[in-house]
């Protein structure tokens, strides 16, 4: 199995953008914590359709 094309390779690029966001939260100031904590939910929001879509193609035979 070629370790390059697991599913958990292609998702460490987006788990470490995940992780920053999330220490970045952290230690935000008030005033900017909100868009941080947006902008985090956004991405987890956005990597869960597009993990949903893909499942779906893949069940439907498309992709």
């Amino acid at each position: 199995m070629n370790w390059f094309h697991t599913p958990l390779r292609r998702e460490l690029p987006w788990l470490a953008l995940a992780a920053v966001l999330l220490l970045v939260l952290l230690h935000a100031n008030a005033p900017e914590l909100w868009f941080w904590f947006v902008l985090l939910v956004l991405l987890l929001i956005w990597r869960g359709i597009n993990c949903w879509w893909q499942a779906n193609q893949v069940d439907s035979g498309e992709g």
